[in-house]
């Protein structure tokens, strides 16, 4: 069996939401799509990569001063493409693998290894700290973390969040977004993971469906259909 990193958060979120996706196949409404956002996650992919095949720290990095730079790994655009296999980890005790697709991986002067997602957004002033409504965030860096330690990687205690914050408070359009880079680092934090892994697989061995988590939003309104 395969579960992907966001089927873990899933779970993570509502028990009740995982069991219906991944044992019954209904699935949650889908979200609308984030093409801006699609957008600034490629170009700077490529960004970045240029300066990776050159073995040269980003101007984003150098500016820093941590010491970080692209990492020059061969399995980077496997671990990027979550249809060729991703990151993986094939847990023996569980039989089964948990994967996830990375945007990038960055290696400091001591040789550790970070894990960096690009995120984009709109507003009045950039996003420059992890937002408090940003839990989701600092699960995703740490479970990639997790993936890169057990596939070999001396794995840093830190991620980074790229932040593309488009500003809102120009006059006008004229064709063109400004966006403000900022570099956000995140403490990981990994002793969850295991446990939510052991209760997910828990989970999955039951015949009924789990409870739902009581802040659950497409719980609450189901069972407010029935209701009605």
């Amino acid at each position: 069996m395969k579960v992907s990193r966001s089927k873990v958060e899933l779970f993570a979120e509502c028990p009740r939401c995982f069991y219906l996706d991944v044992m019954l196949g209904i699935k949650r409404p889908p979200g609308y799509p984030f093409s801006l956002n699609n957008a600034v996650d490629a170009l700077l992919k490529k960004e970045f990569d240029q300066y990776r095949s050159r073995d040269e720290s980003h101007p984003l990095l150098t500016d820093s001063g941590l010491g970080w730079k692209p990492a020059r790994e061969e399995r980077l655009e496997k671990w990027r493409d979550a249809f060729a296999g991703g990151l993986a980890y094939e847990h023996q005790e569980h039989g089964c693998t948990y994967y996830g697709a990375i945007d990038d991986l960055w290696i400091n002067e001591q040789g550790e290894y970070a894990v960096a997602d690009y995120k984009a957004t709109a507003g009045l002033q950039p996003v420059a700290e992890l937002p408090a409504w940003a839990n989701g965030y600092r699960r995703q860096l740490s479970f990639y973390a997790w993936l890169l330690a057990r596939n070999g990687l001396r794995v840093a205690n830190k991620g980074f969040l790229v932040y593309a914050t488009a500003s809102t408070a120009r006059e006008r359009f004229d064709n063109k977004l400004a966006f403000d880079l900022r570099l956000v680092p995140v403490d990981l934090d990994i002793t969850w993971i295991e446990p939510t892994l052991d209760d997910l697989q828990a989970v999955l061995k039951q015949e009924q469906v789990p409870n739902a988590a009581e802040d659950c939003k497409y719980c609450k309104y189901s069972t407010k259909l029935k209701e009605i």
